[in-house]
């Protein structure tokens, strides 16, 4: 097999110091090899997990205590979710005033596009550390030049109008949609009970910035698994609470088997079926950050994911999977939840 060849982004990471953890899954965003970023003047990690299709990068970021990053400013989308820490950011575009909003454990936020930003961590005595999904990887590697990307001037106030109330506005379109700039706590967001993925399951998708790039929160009751679905690449999936696995596998080809639990984060390889199974007596929750947009499409490699495969979508009903493949399911995730005591719920999908 000939030598893998780097994209422009992946040699941009290597002369930024870095290193690029691969794989299918991260077991905890709480422990991992961090080196100095200069850039930014913090800790870092850059993470390339298996279903991005390279348009999709990521990284973890620590403050120091009391510290705060360089100002920055750069032509790639990206949303941050905060994993420990409280803080602060300040956002303005050249000649514009600043904007500064406050953010703790579980906020959820997007800087506008290309406009100058910089993250303070307001606690004297721990760490802060965040997890940033972008758009570096496209964005890098189609234009080939740091400085394009890094010291571009331009503004898109179709995107940022500079308004005080940027990172407060919040609007529920549908009672399963917000749109906002800034999500205080995810943890403390209310879902709707749409059952999309399965009896009990409760959603709510969220748009941020005027951008490509979305976000939805997932919960799914305690002794159930969700459908099977599937999607294009890019959608990293945080777990957020519970406990359980996720079943992955191409069309024809083996399963994978992938643990989690909160602080696991996992990429599903672009096009492979997948459903979540929660072993755990109480709920699992997951936050899935993505380079998919309901209200701005970029691309239509994400339709269809709560669709049934009879109507030309992406996911199949529990009474649609073929019979040895449903069996094989069922069997595992018994033994699974019989290993922990966890009640399995009655009814479908098992039928029992």
């Amino acid at each position: 097999m000939a030598p893998r060849r780097k994209t422009y982004y992946e040699e941009w990471v290597e002369r930024e110091g870095l290193e690029i953890i691969r794989g299918f899954f991260i077991e905890d965003l709480g422990h991992l090899p961090f080196r100095r970023w200069e850039r930014v003047g913090a800790w870092a990690v850059h993470i390339d997990l298996e279903g991005t299709g390279d348009l999709v990068g990521a990284y973890v970021c620590q403050i120091d205590p009391g510290k705060e990053l360089k100002p920055q400013r750069h032509l790639y989308e990206e949303l941050v979710f905060v994993l420990a820490g409280r803080g602060a950011t300040s956002v303005w575009y050249e000649g514009w005033p600043k904007i500064t909003f406050e953010w703790e454990e579980g906020s959820l936020f997007s800087v506008p596009l290309n406009a100058w930003h910089q993250h303070f961590n307001a606690d004297g005595q721990k760490e802060a550390r965040f997890l940033s999904v972008n758009t570096a990887p496209i964005v890098l590697s189609l234009y080939r030049q740091d400085a394009f990307v890094f010291e571009n001037p331009s503004i898109f106030p179709e995107r940022y109008d500079g308004g005080s109330d940027y990172f407060i506005r919040s609007e529920r379109s549908r009672p399963n949609m917000l749109e906002t700039n800034l999500v205080p706590n995810v943890h403390q967001l209310s879902l709707a009970d749409t059952g999309s993925r399965g009896p009990g399951t409760r959603h709510v998708g969220i748009e941020l910035a005027g951008g490509v790039m979305s976000a939805h929160i997932l919960e799914i009751p305690g002794g159930i698994y969700t459908k099977l679905h599937r999607h294009g690449p890019g959608a990293h999936v945080i777990w957020l609470a519970g406990e359980g696995y996720t079943l992955t596998w191409p069309d024809g080809g083996s399963k994978k088997k992938v643990d989690w639990k909160p602080g696991t984060m996992l990429v599903p390889p672009t096009w492979w079926w997948h459903q979540h199974c929660v072993i755990s007596p109480t709920p699992a929750k997951h936050l899935a950050l993505k380079l998919n947009s309901n209200k701005r499409p970029s691309t239509h490699m994400h339709d269809g994911t709560i669709t049934s495969t009879r109507e030309g979508g992406n996911q199949i009903d529990f009474e649609d999977l073929d019979p040895q493949t449903a069996e094989e399911i069922r069997s595992l995730f018994l033994q699974e939840c019989e290993k922990r005591g966890t009640h399995v719920r009655s009814g479908a999908p098992l039928n029992i």
